[in-house]
Formats: C-alpha cells, sequence, structure tokens
C-alpha cells in the first residue's frame, strides 16, 4: 500500500482546497512535523475518514448515509493485489460531494454497480488500516468507530434473525405435540416470510432460498459470513488482546520484534475473561472459544474456570457448538514451550488468533451509549465520539505477564516508554506481511532520547525494510525522527493568518541533520535554552555588561548559548 496523494476540494475543519502529495516519499515511513494545532492530526484523521467511508461503500453488508457536506476527495495510491505478489495497479478514487465513488484504475474507469459489490473491496483496498494514538485523540478514533458500529449492525441483523426463526423451529419440534399438515404448512410460510423480509433489507446476509425447499430444509440455514472492517484502531484493551496473541511465537521470535532493548522481552501467561451470554448469535464467536479451551484442555500449564452463576449450556448447544460454558476464565501458560505448538497448530499465526479474539471485542460496542452510536451511523458526523472508560466487553484481558526468564511482571506495571515500544512495535510484525496503512498519532511520546534516536530502525526492522506491502504515517514532535528520515518523507504543518493549515515538504535536508539544526528550523525555535532563562538574561543584563557576564558564568549549564555570550560580553 503507498498513498501517493489526497486532494481535497471543500473544507475539512483547518483543511481547505489543496493536495497533500507523497509521491516523491522513499521507504515506509512519512513524518508530519509542526507545532500543536498545526493540523498534522487533523489530516490523519481525513485519511481514515476516507477509508473509513470506502469500505462502507464497498462493501455490501454495510451502509453509506451521508457524505461529508460540500466536500470532496482524491486519493490516488499503489496497491499490491491480494491474490498476487506481483500486480501492483494505481488507484484514482474520487468521493463527490453526494458520497458517489467514482474509481480508476490504472488510469480506466472502473464500473460500479449498485448493491453487491463481488468482493471489489478485496483488489482496491488495503487489507488493513491501523490507527493509534499514545494520547486521547478521540477524533482520529471516531472513522474507526463508525466502521465498528456498522459491524455491529449487521451481527444484530444476524440476532434479530436468530430469535425470530428460533421461535418457528420452537413451534415445529415441540415436544409431545403432532403437527397436522396444516401447521406444518402454515410454518412454512411464517418462516419463508419472515426470511423473504430479511433478504430483501439485506441480501448481502441471506442468500435467496431455492423455490422448492422447505422448512426442514432451511432450519439450520448458513447466513453470510461477516468479515471484520478493515480499520482497526489499537486502544488499551486492543492492544492487550494482540500482545496475548504474541505469546504463540518463540522466544528467539518475541526478542526480535522488541529489539532486545526491553528488559521483560517474552510473554510469560495471559488469562482471558469471555462473556457470550449476550451473543449466542455469534455462531464464529462460540466456535472460536470452543476451539481455543479445547486445544489447551490436556495442558496442565493452561487451565478453564467458569464464572459463578452460570449454567451449563443445554445438550442441543453443546452439540452445536461444544461449548460447556457461555462465561468463563481462560489462563494461557506461555512457559509451556508446548502450548506455543499447539496454538500454532490449530490458530497458524499471532494475526489470526489475535482477530478471533477482536471480533468479539468488536460486540462490545452494543453496551455504548444509543446517542453515540446513533452520531456514528452518519458518515459526515466530525465531533469527537467518547467510548466509556469503563465497559463491557465479551472478550477482556485480566492478566498479562512479561518475563525477563527470572522475574515475571504485569504489563500493566512497566514504564508507559517500555508499553507504548512493545505496542508499537508488536502491531508491526502482526500486520507486516499485509497490505496496510498505519496512521499513529505521536506513537514515540513516552520514550525516553536514548529510544527516540532508534525509533525509526526499530519499526523498520518490525516492518521489514524492504516491505512494499506497508506505509506508516507518522504524526510527531520529535526531532529524533526527523533526523532519521530523508526530507522528502517529512512534512512540515503550519497554520497561516487565516487559520487554515499548509503543508509542504521539508525545505533543507533532515537525513543526518543535528537535533539542534532540526529544532530551529522545522519548530520554529531561535534558541535551544529555555526561554524563561532568557528573559532572565535580559534582565540582567539591564544591570550592565559585567554584573551580567559574572551572573551567567555563575548560574548557567553548559550550552552554545553561554559560551557566546561571555566571549561576546568580553569583547
Amino acid at each position: 500500500m503507498r498513498l501517493l496523494s489526497l486532494t481535497l476540494s471543500g473544507q475539512y475543519k483547518g483543511l481547505r482546497d489543496q493536495t497533500f502529495s507523497f509521491d516523491a516519499a522513499q521507504g515506509n515511513i512519512i513524518a508530519f512535523i509542526g507545532l500543536n494545532g498545526s493540523g498534522k492530526s487533523q489530516l490523519l484523521e481525513l485519511i481514515a475518514e476516507s477509508f473509513g467511508y470506502l469500505e462502507r461503500f464497498l462493501r455490501s453488508d454495510f451502509k453509506c448515509r451521508n457524505w461529508f457536506p460540500a466536500l470532496s476527495i482524491e486519493l490516488r495510491y499503489n496497491n499490491q493485489a491480494y491474490d498476487s505478489e506481483d500486480l501492483t495497479s494505481t488507484y484514482s478514487v474520487q468521493i463527490n460531494q453526494m458520497g458517489v465513488v467514482i474509481l480508476y484504475r490504472d488510469g480506466i474507469l472502473v464500473e460500479l454497480e449498485t448493491g453487491e459489490h463481488s468482493g471489489i473491496e478485496e483488489e482496491i483496498l488495503p487489507s488493513q488500516i491501523i490507527g493509534y494514538s499514545s494520547g486521547l485523540n478521540e477524533n482520529l478514533q471516531r472513522a474507526f468507530m463508525k466502521n465498528t458500529i456498522q459491524y455491529l449492525d449487521v451481527m444484530n441483523v444476524k440476532r434479530q434473525w436468530e430469535q425470530r426463526s428460533a421461535v418457528i423451529n420452537e413451534a415445529r419440534n415441540e415436544k409431545g405435540k403432532r403437527l397436522t399438515e396444516m401447521d406444518i404448512e402454515l410454518l412454512e410460510r411464517q418462516f419463508k416470510e419472515a426470511y423473504r423480509y430479511y433478504q430483501t433489507r439485506h441480501p448481502a446476509l441471506f442468500p435467496i432460498l431455492p423455490e422448492e425447499s422447505s422448512l426442514s430444509d432451511n432450519a439450520n440455514i448458513g447466513l453470510r459470513p461477516t468479515a471484520l472492517p478493515r480499520l482497526k484502531y489499537f486502544d488499551q484493551d486492543t492492544t492487550a488482546l494482540m500482545l496475548a496473541s504474541m505469546g504463540m511465537l518463540s522466544d528467539a521470535e518475541q526478542q526480535a520484534i522488541w529489539q532486545g532493548k526491553q528488559r521483560f522481552n517474552k510473554i510469560q501467561s495471559v488469562t482471558l475473561r469471555y462473556d457470550l451470554r449476550k451473543f449466542t448469535h455469534d455462531a464464529g464467536a462460540l466456535l472460536d472459544i470452543a476451539k481455543l479451551i479445547e486445544c489447551l484442555a490436556n495442558m496442565h500449564s493452561c487451565h478453564f474456570q467458569a464464572l459463578t452463576r452460570v449454567s451449563k449450556t443445554s445438550e442441543e448447544f453443546f452439540n452445536q457448538f461444544e461449548l460447556d460454558y457461555l462465561a468463563g476464565k481462560i489462563t494461557i501458560d506461555f512457559s509451556d514451550f508446548r502450548v506455543q505448538d499447539i496454538l500454532t497448530s490449530s490458530f497458524f499465526t499471532p494475526q489470526v488468533l489475535f482477530e478471533k479474539l477482536y471480533r468479539l471485542q468488536l460486540l462490545a460496542a452494543d453496551f455504548w451509549q444509543s446517542e453515540t452510536k446513533r452520531q456514528l451511523r452518519q458518515d459526515n458526523f466530525e465531533r469527537s465520539a467518547k467510548r466509556p472508560q469503563k465497559w463491557k466487553s465479551p472478550i477482556h484481558v485480566l492478566s498479562l505477564k512479561l518475563t525477563d526468564g527470572q522475574q515475571c511482571i504485569e504489563f500493566d506495571d512497566l514504564s508507559d516508554g517500555e508499553a507504548q515500544l512493545i505496542q508499537i512495535l508488536s502491531m508491526a510484525a502482526t500486520y507486516r506481511d499485509s497490505r496496510v496503512l498505519f496512521l499513529l498519532d505521536e506513537p514515540e511520546t513516552h520514550l525516553n532520547p536514548s529510544w527516540r534516536t532508534y525509533f525509526h530502525s526499530f519499526v523498520e526492522s518490525a516492518i521489514g525494510i524492504e516491505n512494499e506491502k506497508a506505509q506508516i504515517f507518522v504524526s510527531t514532535h520529535s526531532p529524533f525522527m526527523v533526523s532519521s528520515l530523508k526530507r522528502n518523507n517529512v512534512y512540515q504543518f503550519r497554520r497561516s493568518d487565516n487559520g487554515m493549515i499548509e503543508m509542504k515538504v521539508a525545505q533543507n535536508e533532515t537525513y543526518g541533520a543535528s537535533f539542534d539544526v532540526v529544532i530551529k528550523d522545522l519548530f520554529d525555535l531561535r534558541s535551544l535554552i529555555s526561554q524563561s532563562v532568557i528573559d532572565e538574561i535580559r534582565e540582567q543584563l539591564k544591570q550592565g555588561d559585567d554584573h551580567a557576564k559574572e551572573w551567567i558564568e555563575q548560574n548557567l549549564g553548559l550550552s552554545a548559548e553561554k559560551a557566546y555570550l561571555i566571549r561576546k560580553l568580553s569583547q
């Protein structure tokens, strides 16, 4: 995935009538720099909103309602075909003011029929769009939340159908009651009428039934599967599930991903709590949890505990899903090397296991406030959308422990910098083989200066330096990041006098530039010592040069500014 440019016609917050071009950039990482409020995060938001809308438009099971008024977008990007390692096409995708999408592939118009699009999104969209913010940037996660609600709506339609068809099937299977032909005919008609109701409104989920089919033929009809949203936002809960999945990897693989910079460099154990009592309509989720429990059942190092007051499932339910309890705790001890082998044989990769757990977490949006969900169903909603701080979830990490080979520590007890580096590198490694677009808002905020100087190389190593499938946009205030990138990969943001945002490529070469030069050139600082100290120096100068020189020698630490002032005052 390579985003080449985004052209905006109209206004989105502080962005207006401009083209943001990245086609001269080289490598995986592009940095957005600038002062606070200069618009870096707004462009990340707009990129996320644009691709989020494209997914909703192209997916037949998602819905589009109202694109941003008086706003049109053109995206140009290269994308590697999902079924080919060699075929790469250049796409120009336009979203006009009415929300209509026009697509060109290698300069040729592609006809997009209304209704089902036969999976064309697999061809033209990134397979993954990953969002992350180290702060409380609720605006960035908004686009991701919109598609989460779309996924929830689809699953709720399936739940409604399950409940409705269950009533009909219960009448048919009622014990001790002999059904007449008239009763059977009535049930057949009710089933088909109910199914036709859903099939007409949700054709992407409900396949057309054969004309001569009977109720017995379709009692266990399989609805079309629902894929996860391509947009995935990594908050604290999501990151914990991802790290739990990383325990599948060997010790050497985990240490290689984390670059040997962490003292605690291996996942020791994880305890997951699941509760599917409200989500029995998601057969995939039930089967995934059952599979996880079953594959670990014979491991003495791992164990399952049913939650109190949770009864065993019925015999019929167990026969269908092989799941004894709809709620419980699963503890996985990765110190037993056999666990890694068993999980790999069942789930293949950490990405597969993570996404099976993640699909459960998405269903937790059912507990969000009704007003929040209503707002997020509107494509043009652009304000902050707040998720509850403490929210219920069908899947939750109760404990995640890391080890250095001798001692263990809870992930929550790591320093912010240690946790952040593990999160970012694990995300990069998990999705490095996907056609992925990363949108990272200040991902190195908590790192110490030493780690910041290496952050660029850490990420490149985790994603693969020669990886042409991945592209990473990073908003940052770090001169360390800027000094690691060529100028064509560094984009400076400023606000003009009228409040609009301007973006331009860094004017001077940034690769290898000293930090003081980067700070003065790109962050508008004239001096590298504190402004309050400069104000105090000016006050001392009012009392004469000799007094000021003596004060400077006695009070200031070493700096180029101190040497310059003393030399100047000594002349």
